[in-house]
């Protein structure tokens, strides 16, 4: 299960570089839009902390999964319509946002995998 941790944790970590990294560009082009990225980055970062301290406890991968499908179900609603007054706009699909988004997608799984097989101990 440690191959699956560290997974679940790169992915997340790529996750949150990725939309800190993008954060002052939509901060830019439209605050509310960076400011969601800045609130993911932060979220993420925090709920990556609290797995990485406690992998064995429930909460902190149910609240990292909860994270990573919300991003994932947060990219695809905003290439399919406009979201004001978080985005005026429809996005475009672009290769970082999917990309990204496959990651995600591969940690939610992960999250999946650890809390679906049995281990020993309660959780």
């Amino acid at each position: 299960m440690d191959g699956e941790r560290n997974l679940l944790l790169l992915a997340a970590a790529v996750s949150v570089g990725v939309h800190a990294g993008l954060a002052p560009e939509h901060l830019h082009e439209w605050p509310p839009l960076g400011a969601a990225f800045v609130a993911a980055a932060v979220a993420e970062s925090a709920a990556v902390v609290a797995f990485a301290a406690r992998p064995d406890s429930a909460w902190p991968a149910r609240g990292l999964a909860l994270l990573l499908a919300s991003l994932v179900v947060a990219y695809y609603l905003t290439r399919l319509a406009a979201l004001p007054p978080l985005d005026p706009e429809r996005e475009p699909l672009d290769a970082v946002g999917i990309v990204t988004t496959a990651i995600e997608t591969a940690g939610l799984l992960f999250v999946l995998r650890l809390r679906l097989i049995p281990q020993g101990g309660t959780r």
